[in-house]
C-alpha cells in the first residue's frame, strides 16, 4: 500500500507538523490490500501479556477477564479467551494494540510517515463494532498520522489547551487546569484509505459507527528540545565548575553563573547541536525484513530486479556532510555511493532495476554489488513484493 501524501514533505512541515492537522483523503488508493483477515493476524501476534495489548468497555477491562495463562511443555504462554473478547467486542468494546513490531503490512505503511516525517515512529492499531467511544476527550504527547484501513470513524477535533505536551504531561492529569475547549473546530469522518495527521496537544475524540472499523495510528517521535538539554548535561561533569561542592547561594554564586554561562554557550554552538542530533538519530533501529537466502547464502544469490530499496534510517540530512547514519552505524560515503544513497533517499521504494535505469552510467553489477552490501550492513533495507 503506497501513501500519496498530495504535499510535499517542505509544505508539510512548514504548514502542518506541530501547527495544524491535515485531512489527507484517498491517501491509499481502494480497495486497500488490507482486510479483517489481516488484522485478525496481527492481533493474534500482539504481545497479549503486556500493557501495551488492552480491552476498553466503560474502562479498562482487567486482562485476567479474557487472557487465559498457562503452561505448555513447561513454558509460560498467555492465549486470548476468545469468547470473552467477542463478547466485549459485541456490547462496544474497543481492542488495541500498542507498539506493534515485525508486522509487514504496518511496517510498511509506518516506514512511509517515517521518512515523510523524517522522525521515528511507533505503530498502534484499534478495532471496534459499536458505538461506543474507546476514549473520553483527550490530547496525545506525540504527532499522530490516523490512517483508516476498515470501516469508518468520525473524529471529533479541539483545538490545544497546553501547548506542545511532553510524555509525562497527560490530558487526564492536567485537564481540569487547562480544560478542552466546549466546541469542535472540526468534525470529519474518515473513509477507508484516508488520513488524518493530528499534531501533538490537539484534543480529539475518536468515534466509531454502529459497525466495523480498525484503523492504523502511528505516532512520530522527534527530539525534543529538553533531549538536547539533558544530552548536554550529561557532558557537564568534565567542567570543574559543575563538579564544585555547594554551600551557599551567597558562596556559590559567581560558579553558577559560570557554569549557566558555559551551558548557554554550549547550546547555541551549532557543532555541538549537530553531535547531539546524530547521536540521536545513531540511536533509533529499523526493523529490516530478514533475508537469510539473498545475504546469507555464501553463494551470493543475485538481487531479485523487483526488490524494492529504502535507506534504513529515518532522518537522513548526514547525506549532505557525505556520511550516512543509519541503524547505529556511521558510514562514509564515497561518490560512487553517495549517488546510490541519494538516488534512494530521493526514491524511497524504487525498484532495483529502476535504480540501474537511473544510473546508468554506472556497472550494473558494480551497482548490486554496493547494494549488496549495503543491505548486509542494515544500511538498506530490502523489500520483496
Amino acid at each position: 500500500m503506497i501513501i500519496d501524501f498530495k504535499i510535499t514533505q517542505h509544505d508539510f512541515t512548514r504548514l502542518h507538523q506541530g501547527k495544524s492537522p491535515l485531512v489527507i483523503s484517498n491517501a491509499i488508493s481502494t480497495p486497500l490490500s488490507f482486510s479483517w483477515p489481516d488484522a485478525n493476524e496481527i492481533i493474534e501476534r500482539a504481545s497479549i501479556d503486556t500493557d501495551d495489548f488492552k480491552i476498553l468497555h466503560n474502562g479498562l477491562v482487567p486482562k485476567q477477564e479474557y487472557i487465559e495463562t498457562f503452561y505448555d511443555v513447561g513454558m509460560v504462554r498467555h492465549r486470548l479467551i476468545k469468547s470473552a473478547v467477542y463478547e466485549r467486542l459485541k456490547n462496544g468494546a474497543t481492542l488495541i494494540a500498542n507498539k506493534l513490531v515485525n508486522e509487514p503490512k504496518i511496517h510498511a505503511l509506518a516506514r512511509q510517515v517515517a521518512h515523510f516525517t523524517g522522525r521515528q515512529t511507533v505503530s498502534s492499531v484499534y478495532a471496534a463494532f459499536g458505538r461506543q467511544a474507546s476514549f473520553q476527550t483527550h490530547w496525545d504527547t506525540r504527532d499522530i498520522f490516523a490512517i483508516q484501513l476498515i470501516g469508518r470513524k468520525r473524529w471529533l477535533i479541539y483545538p490545544p489547551s497546553f501547548a506542545e505536551p511532553l510524555f509525562m504531561q497527560q490530558s487526564k492529569d492536567l485537564e481540569h487546569d487547562y480544560p478542552c475547549p466546549t466546541e469542535p473546530c472540526m468534525d470529519l469522518v474518515l473513509e477507508p484509505g484516508d488520513i488524518l495527521y493530528l499534531p501533538r496537544g490537539w484534543w480529539h475524540n475518536p468515534l466509531p459507527f454502529e459497525e466495523e472499523t480498525f484503523h492504523l495510528s502511528v505516532g512520530t517521535f522527534p527530539a525534543h528540545t529538553l533531549d538536547y538539554l539533558h544530552w548536554t548535561t550529561q557532558k557537564l561533569p568534565e567542567l570543574l565548575a559543575a563538579r564544585q561542592s555547594m554551600s551557599s547561594f551567597e558562596h556559590d554564586r559567581d560558579n553558577l553563573s559560570s557554569l549557566a554561562a558555559h551551558l548557554a554557550e554550549r547550546l547555541t554552538d551549532a557543532d555541538h547541536y549537530q553531535q547531539f542530533m546524530e547521536a540521536f538519530d545513531a540511536a533509533q533501529r529499523i526493523d529490516t525484513p530478514l533475508a537469510m537466502d539473498l545475504f546469507g547464502n555464501p553463494a551470493m544469490a543475485p538481487l531479485p530486479d523487483d526488490a524494492q530499496l529504502r535507506l534504513a534510517a529515518n532522518r537522513t540530512a548526514s547525506i549532505a556532510q557525505g556520511h550516512l547514519i543509519a541503524n547505529g552505524s556511521r558510514i562514509t560515503l564515497d561518490e560512487s555511493a553517495l549517488r546510490v544513497v541519494r538516488c534512494i533517499d530521493d526514491q524511497p521504494g524504487v525498484r532495483l532495476d529502476q535504480l540501474i535505469a537511473v544510473l546508468a552510467d554506472m556497472p550494473p553489477s558494480k551497482l548490486r554489488t554496493l547494494i549488496h552490501d549495503l543491505c548486509c550492513q542494515d544500511i538498506l533495507e530490502l523489500s520483496r513484493p
